[in-house]
C-alpha cells in the first residue's frame, strides 16, 4: 500500500508540474502590426490546415530508380489515375510499363496526412510516400522490397482536360 501512495504522491507533482507549464502557454503577446499581403489567386490544391487536397484526377510524369532484376530503369509514361477520395483517403490505380514492353495496371489505396505528405500501399506489394511539390505536382518515392526489390522516384503532374 505504501508504493501506491509513493506512486500517487509522483503523479500528482507531475500533474501539477504540467499544469503550471500549461498555463503560462495560454499567454500572448500582441503581435506587431504588419502590412497585409494583397490577396492571391490559388489553387484548388493548395490547402489551408484544415481543407483537404483534392486528388481525384489523372496524373502523368515520369519515373527513374533501379530494380533488382531489370536493372536501372527510367519511363516516360507513368501514370496514376486516382478514381475515388473520401476525405483524407483515395483509391485508384497505376499504370506501367515493364522491361517486357507489357502494360501493367496496380490498385491502390492511398492517405493525405496534415502535414500534405502522400502514403500509397499498393495492393500487390509495395509502398508509395511522397509529398506535394506544386499545387498541383507531386513527387512519390516507391519502394518494393523482396527478392524483386525496387526504388523509383516518381513526378507527376495533375492532367487538366
Amino acid at each position: 500500500m505504501n508504493l501506491r501512495k509513493h506512486y500517487l504522491a509522483l503523479f500528482a507533482v507531475l500533474l501539477a508540474i504540467i499544469v503550471v507549464f500549461a498555463a503560462g502557454c495560454t499567454t500572448t503577446t500582441p503581435a506587431p502590426s504588419v502590412p497585409s499581403a494583397p490577396a492571391s489567386t490559388v489553387s484548388p490544391l493548395v490547402t489551408s490546415a484544415t481543407s483537404t487536397p483534392n486528388v481525384v484526377g489523372v496524373w502523368t510524369g515520369t519515373t527513374a530508380g533501379h530494380a533488382r532484376i531489370e536493372g536501372f530503369r527510367e519511363h516516360k509514361t507513368a501514370r496514376y489515375n486516382i478514381t475515388e477520395q473520401n476525405g483524407l483517403a483515395f483509391t485508384g490505380n497505376k499504370e506501367y510499363t515493364r522491361a517486357d514492353g507489357n502494360v501493367y495496371y496496380e490498385n491502390l489505396s492511398g492517405v493525405i496526412s496534415s502535414d500534405r505528405k502522400i502514403y500509397i500501399a499498393d495492393h500487390t506489394s509495395g509502398t508509395v510516400i511522397g509529398e506535394f511539390i506544386g499545387p498541383d505536382e507531386v513527387e512519390l518515392i516507391n519502394l518494393q522490397p523482396g527478392d524483386d526489390a525496387k526504388a523509383f522516384i516518381i513526378h507527376l503532374t495533375r492532367q487538366t482536360s
